[in-house]
């Protein structure tokens, strides 16, 4: 099976993304906002193989 390799940032960005958009329906991007960037931060870091 053939790995497809993505782009550096862009687990970054899903987390940023996705923790936004809870933020903005719960009306407390405040608090996801920098939830996101750690998540996303965390999943760049572990698949750094």
């Amino acid at each position: 099976m053939k790995l497809i390799k993505s782009k550096k940032g862009i687990r970054l960005a899903i987390g940023i993304i996705s923790d936004g958009l809870v933020g903005l329906l719960t009306s407390n991007i405040a608090l996801w906002l920098p939830i996101g960037i750690a998540i996303g931060a965390a999943l760049e870091y572990s698949k750094k193989s």
